[in-house]
């Protein structure tokens, strides 16, 4: 089921409140913003507890629960908590933040909490970090550089650095300002359209005549594309309802809440919005018939080769066959228990958040 043969991550949003403004996150697109509360968390938190027997019987993969969503856990009070909660629990708990929230007070009762991983991103310095984050530069920076020493040995800290500049030397520039305070582990990336809420000029992807060969290659023989996403990053948004994955930042695909329905039951509308493509995926740059229209495009401007586009369409191909079967395989083991999946007849249109 998951992007990653490793492990499985159930993804709690403990807000979708940020205290930065990154133009990289299409934060006004989110159509309303909250912070989990107690109550809430707890049936989540049950949830994945009920799920992760489940994944034992079918995959055996383990399961890290992430507290993060779309915004910044750190302003929920409640935070450490429950990173507490989820230990106790014994899953694996990991969290991403921006840093600026991560005082000494902060550090130390998160890492006494047995919080086990974080994702910290950083991708500028100085005056641009703050233009860019609108956030006091000397507090992030203070506060990362005590994290990473109090850190060592106890919590795995991952430096995230987002190629906003569409600069490689500059990420290289910020992983050295970074290893020279201690960091060892980073990931970067470029920037990335969450879903189709941010704009990204070269990821109009239904504007592009490459898309009907994309599609024609990836569907040959009856095959049907499948985004790993959704499988293996599951997702409780901030208000308690499910969503298809992190990528919906406009929330427009819920799924039920989880005071009403388990991970299992919602299998099938899950399945039935990715085969869809409706509502998100058709517009995310994660979208199989996507990744290989922009692969495409590429091809005809010069910038891949015809060799490359063969292979991701391989991959993408054999990827979406091992997701398939994953999922009969998890579809009959609901059928087979009291907890059950919803039928097939059962509603499956999206609910669509309104602001």
């Amino acid at each position: 089921m998951s992007v990653s043969p490793l492990f499985l991550t159930i993804d709690i949003e403990i807000t979708n409140r940020c205290n930065a403004t990154c133009h990289f996150c299409p934060r006004d697109a989110t159509p309303h913003q909250g912070i989990m509360d107690v109550d809430t968390f707890d049936k989540a938190l049950q949830r994945a507890v009920d799920y992760r027997q489940v994944v034992k019987d079918v995959s055996g993969l383990p399961i890290t629960v992430s507290l993060c969503g779309l915004g910044e856990p750190l302003i929920n009070r409640e935070c450490v908590n429950f990173v507490k909660k989820v230990k106790a629990e014994g899953f694996r708990c990991s969290m991403s933040s921006n840093g600026n929230l991560l005082t000494e007070d902060k550090a130390r009762a998160l890492l006494d909490a047995g919080l086990n991983e974080i994702y910290i991103n950083v991708s500028d310095t100085g005056d641009e970090y703050e233009k860019v984050y609108n956030l006091p530069w000397d507090r992030t920076c203070e506060n990362i550089t005590r994290f990473l020493e109090l850190a060592e040995g106890r919590c795995n800290t991952v430096i995230i650095l987002v190629d906003h500049h569409d600069d490689q030397e500059h990420v290289k520039a910020m992983e050295a300002f970074w290893r020279e305070r201690g960091a060892k582990n980073f990931h970067s990336y470029s920037v990335i359209n969450r879903g189709g809420a941010l704009f990204v000029e070269h990821m109009q992807f239904e504007q592009y005549t490459e898309m009907v060969q994309a599609r024609t290659r990836l569907t040959e023989g009856g095959a049907q594309p499948l985004c790993g996403a959704p499988w293996g990053f599951l997702f409780v948004g901030y208000d308690g309802n499910y969503y298809l994955c992190c990528s919906d930042w406009r929330k427009q695909a819920s799924l039920g809440s989880v005071f009403d329905a388990s991970f299992l039951q919602i299998t099938r509308q899950k399945l039935a919005m990715v085969v869809s493509r409706e509502p998100v995926c058709k517009t995310c740059n994660h979208d199989p018939i996507n990744m290989l229209t922009e692969t495409l495009r590429a091809v005809n401007q010069g910038q891949a080769t015809p060799a490359e586009a063969d292979e991701l369409c391989r991959s993408l191909r054999a990827g979406s066959q091992e997701i398939n079967l994953k999922l009969g395989e998890l579809l009959e083991y609901g059928e087979n228990h009291p907890e059950g999946v919803l039928p097939a007849d059962a509603d499956i249109i999206p609910v669509v958040a309104t602001s």
